[in-house]
């Protein structure tokens, strides 16, 4: 099972920054316009729906065997630990993995209940 998650901590501050960047020159580049369409705001908001698309398809877990993790900056690798929970709220869960000796991820999960029939 693969679960799709948003990276927290140093490292998702700084890539999340780099990603709102794009957006808010999509933002500057429209308000700044005076055509009704505009080439630069269109094809920087076609590049920030691609990061955004990428970036969601490669963060995940996967509990599929192994545990492994994937990070959009990242390649695939194995934790040797599985993940423990820090806090959950609502729909909402923050887990901690252990990436290395010396180095750990929060990843923020959301949680949905699912019906009987699954």
């Amino acid at each position: 099972m693969k679960k799709h998650l948003i990276f927290l901590g140093d490292l998702g501050v700084i890539y999340y920054s780099w990603l709102l960047l794009v957006l808010f020159l999509t933002v500057i580049f429209c308000l700044e316009g005076n055509q009704f369409i505009n080439l630069p705001t269109v094809i920087t908001g076609i590049i920030f729906l691609l990061l955004l698309v990428f970036t969601w398809k490669k963060s995940y877990i996967s509990f599929a065997g192994q545990t492994r993790l994937r990070l959009p900056y990242r390649k695939e690798f194995v934790l040797e630990e599985k993940p423990e929970l820090v806090t959950s709220w609502r729909g909402f869960e923050v887990y901690r993995v252990r990436v290395s000796r010396h180095q750990s991820t929060d990843y923020l999960v959301f949680k949905r209940k699912r019906d009987k029939n699954g």
